[in-house]
């Protein structure tokens, strides 16, 4: 589980992330500048949530998204590159 913005995401659940092509209404002041962001999960649950909701744009929580995992991997890697190394100093 990562946190991105105000929410706690498992990215290996996640089958995709969209940005809701239909705006919100723009005439109205509450809802003027926000993006829907609909998160695509592997087992078929379809989640909308606002901008406002996470606390950051689509693309800063995209972002945000990509270099959590990214990190992420890279700490899996790193883990697995120290046990191979402990076992062949045995």
């Amino acid at each position: 589980m990562i946190k991105v913005g105000n929410m706690l995401i498992n990215p290996e659940d996640i089958s995709s992330i969209h940005k809701d092509m239909k705006t919100l209404d723009p005439c109205n002041d509450k809802t003027r500048g926000l993006h829907v962001i609909q998160i695509i999960y592997k087992s078929g649950v379809v989640k909308n949530i606002t901008s406002a909701e996470v606390g950051m744009s689509y693309n800063s929580f995209i972002e945000e998204i990509q270099k959590l995992t990214e990190k992420q991997e890279d700490d899996r890697l790193f883990r697995i590159m120290a046990a191979l190394k402990s076992l062949s100093n045995v």
